[in-house]
């Protein structure tokens, strides 16, 4: 059975404010096992200020503007390469129709102008951001510790992709079928985020830019 979110627009505004989370536990976390200061492990995940000229802010934002906008319109063909290419010919059409049909929606259905508002303010201040620190700052920049950066992105989009289809809440199928787009779309945010010398800034651009262009058509 698919879990709709966004059936009640003030619900999903207060889930997510969950995402807050993804920036306490897992620094308070590797703040008490590597023995550090919480502030320590914030700069470390990318919060902090680093000297900059304006150009080189122009030109993060404008990146990150134009990789969220660049993704909304070439998402359709990289779902429809992954489902109906590979995971239909693999598994068959009625796979790929479980998989659409329990698949977790977060689109609010008929919110006021007011919750949409909130919603898109929302994606700016906390969603991507959020992400961005765990997905990005957190994870593949511990993980590229251990390992070759090229598999620290790869790690890092896997734990993005299965983050937003979550085993324990949706069946395989869902999994298989929309597991290829979040992967593509966090080695897109993981290179932005690379390119510009893990800055947070341009990958969380990218990030809201996608989510509200999602959320408003």
């Amino acid at each position: 059975m698919a879990i709709n979110l966004g059936k009640d627009p003030n619900i999903l505004i207060l889930i997510s404010f969950a995402e807050v989370l993804f920036i306490l536990v897992p620094s308070l976390i590797a703040a008490k096992i590597e023995k550090k200061s919480l502030v320590d492990e914030l700069k470390e995940m990318g919060f902090q200020r680093k000297p900059t000229t304006l150009k080189k802010m122009l030109l993060k934002v404008s990146f990150g503007l134009l990789i969220g906008t660049v993704f909304f319109f070439v998402s359709g063909f990289i779902l429809s390469f992954f489902v109906n290419f590979l995971v239909q010919i693999l598994f068959g059409a009625l796979f790929v129709e479980e998989g659409i049909n329990n698949a977790i929606s977060t689109t609010p259905l008929n919110p006021t102008i007011i919750q949409l508002i909130i919603l898109i303010a929302i994606q700016i201040i906390i969603v991507a951001p959020c992400e961005e620190s765990f997905f990005r700052g957190f994870v593949l920049r511990k993980s590229y510790k251990k390992m070759k950066l090229l598999y620290s992105i790869i790690f890092s989009s896997f734990i993005f992709s299965i983050y937003h289809v979550p085993p324990f809440f949706v069946p395989l199928s869902t999994i298989f079928t929309f597991f290829g787009y979040y992967f593509v779309f966090g080695i897109f945010l993981s290179l932005t985020f690379i390119l510009f010398k893990n800055s947070l800034l341009p990958s969380s651009i990218a990030h809201f830019t996608l989510n509200i262009l999602i959320l408003l058509f």
